[in-house]
């Protein structure tokens, strides 16, 4: 299996992407709020470096100063 790991500042992008996917069943971490793009960036590195086999999901260019971001993976 592999981890699939990103962050994103739009919830419903995620849940789009999980259900096209086709993972409904299979469970989704969430994490967040963080107060920074960096500091999003920065728990997915640390979730990178944990974990042997895993794909960022670059959920595209959002970044909204007034948006707190969030982070995300599940297994695929």
């Amino acid at each position: 299996m592999t981890m699939m790991i990103g962050i994103h500042q739009q919830q419903d992008k995620v849940d789009k992407l999980y259900e096209n996917l086709g993972l409904r069943a299979a469970p989704l971490t969430a994490v967040g709020p963080f107060s920074s793009k960096d500091e999003a960036l920065a728990w997915q590195r640390s979730m990178q470096k944990k974990t042997d086999d895993c794909q960022i999901v670059d959920m595209g260019a959002a970044d909204n100063p007034d948006s707190p971001w969030y982070g995300f993976f599940f297994e695929r």
